[in-house]
């Protein structure tokens, strides 16, 4: 599994705009094969701070997600506004439930 986490950092008076994007690539990321998580919530201390969280399958479907054309016209449109950021590739070696025995 390929995993990462980490924050971006948005100026506060394009809330709204950063908000409909993430939406956006949310749904699309989502929907990309080998996706097994997604997502990116507000920083409840911080509001300008995103958080996000992605795993995929393997390295190569985190590839192909990165070369997708919404992908690129996220990091074009959106990242070029960051203020302050951080980000890990996470080593995972495994998933399983804590809900099932």
């Amino acid at each position: 599994m390929h995993a990462l986490s980490g924050y971006l950092e948005f100026p506060p008076d394009q809330r709204e705009q950063t908000v409909a994007a993430l939406r956006d690539v949310c749904a699309r990321s989502r929907e990309d094969p080998g996706c097994i998580d997604y997502w990116w919530a507000e920083d409840v201390e911080r509001p300008d701070r995103f958080r996000f969280f992605e795993c995929w399958a393997t390295l190569e479907d985190f590839e192909a997600h990165q070369a997708q054309p919404y992908e690129v016209a996220f990091m074009a449109d959106h990242v070029s506004r960051i203020t302050g950021a951080d980000a890990h590739v996470l080593d995972i070696g495994g998933r399983r439930s804590v809900l099932e025995g």
